[in-house]
């Protein structure tokens, strides 16, 4: 059992910079939790006070309803993997897993056991003998990994433990990352700034930015459902495309007004701006919920191509509206050509409508069972 609660923690730098500020959030046993934001966020700073590296300002940190909060780091129970490796260079792949054991007084024979079983639940059985210098990143944050595990702590701390790999080799390491949370079934929390990283492996995901949480919840929930201007524009690849728009009604129905197009609104996507009284609102649009016709005639706009992205499996539309690039997900054929011009139209169950001023979200999702009808 390992559930952690952390209860208005903050951190203040000096008496005017918050590193994080008011963090409220419980993880529960077995939970895979990613903390995702940009650079500066508060996210390391929240991992750090958790692991007792860093001091708490306010607030309090419960580790199975004990207070932990002013705990030294070695009492407090947990591991923490860092971003830069940290394994000892003058030691064995062995010896640096076996160092946190000999530091409790466990028996040889029992040191021996648990090393050779974490090596190989992480792969790196056969590099025992080797030194870190011998070891590429990849295997050297295997080494960290396995060293985490062998103490059996109640949770995982991890801080960017993939960022100083290359593109393939993070793909393939989070994979197998998520397939060692499984096997362990380990209390995890892991920061990044890669949301495709946290969208593959999180069970939930906390968003942050500026030291404080923007939104919980599953990868579902937090890409079909986002709170916010902010968390609709951080999560996804390419970002969704914020268009302002003017509110009208004609003829008794809800128009979207932009200088590149006029939308109708039917019932259903009119519902939740039925007592919105302002007479502008930010249009978000995924770029897969945008589709490119053969008709003009059914299209929402028409522009010419500015750039076009092959990926393989698809291809990325770069088109340009009001000094904004726009971006299209569009399928691999047929192939288009920049300056063509393209018919565009929108998923219009897909829409998504956020306050001009606050920025807030103005129709989630009731329930992700509607987007699985969509």
């Amino acid at each position: 059992m390992a559930e952690l609660e952390l209860v208005n923690l903050s951190k203040r730098y000096g008496k005017k910079v918050w590193g994080a500020r008011g963090i409220n959030l419980k993880v529960t046993d077995r939970e895979f939790i990613v903390f995702l934001g940009p650079s500066g966020c508060g996210k390391t700073t929240t991992l750090r006070m958790i692991a007792g590296l860093e001091e708490v300002t306010e607030g309090r940190i419960f580790l199975d309803g004990k207070d932990i909060t002013y705990l030294p780091p070695r009492f407090r129970d947990v591991s923490m993997v860092f971003q830069n490796y940290a394994v000892w260079p003058h030691m064995t792949v062995y010896d640096n897993i076996a160092f946190p054991l000999r530091m409790k007084k466990m028996p040889k024979n029992e040191i021996d056991r648990i090393v050779k079983e974490v090596s190989k639940l992480v792969n790196i059985y056969e590099y025992l003998g080797r030194y870190p210098r011998q070891l590429s990143g990849g295997q050297r944050q295997r080494v960290a990994l396995a060293r985490a595990i062998a103490v059996k702590p109640k949770i995982f701390l991890m801080d960017e433990p993939l960022s100083n790999l290359d593109a393939k080799l993070r793909v393939r390491m989070r994979t197998e990352l998520k397939a060692i949370h499984h096997k362990t079934e380990a209390t995890t929390i892991f920061v990044t700034h890669d949301q495709s990283e946290a969208m593959s492996m999180a069970d939930r995901i906390v968003i942050m930015r500026e030291g404080r949480i923007e939104q919980i919840g599953t990868p579902e929930e937090v890409y079909y459902n986002s709170d916010n201007v902010f968390v609709a524009g951080f999560i996804g690849t390419p970002p969704t495309n914020f268009m302002e728009v003017e509110v009208k009604t004609e003829n008794g129905r809800m128009v979207l007004l932009h200088p590149h197009f006029k939308l109708e609104l039917d019932d259903e996507n009119a519902e939740p701006l039925k007592h919105y009284n302002k007479d502008k609102l930010i249009l978000g649009v995924r770029p897969e919920s945008m589709v490119i016709l053969k008709n003009k005639d059914k299209a929402v706009f028409s522009e010419r191509i500015l750039v076009v992205e092959p990926q393989g499996s698809h291809q990325i539309i770069a088109i340009e509206m009001e000094g904004k690039i726009v971006k299209i997900v569009a399928p691999a054929f047929p192939r288009y050509k920049e300056n063509e011009l393209i018919h565009v139209s929108f998923d219009m169950k897909r829409l998504m409508f956020f306050d001009a001023e606050t920025e807030k979200r103005l129709n989630p999702f009731k329930d992700l069972m509607e987007i699985q009808k969509v």
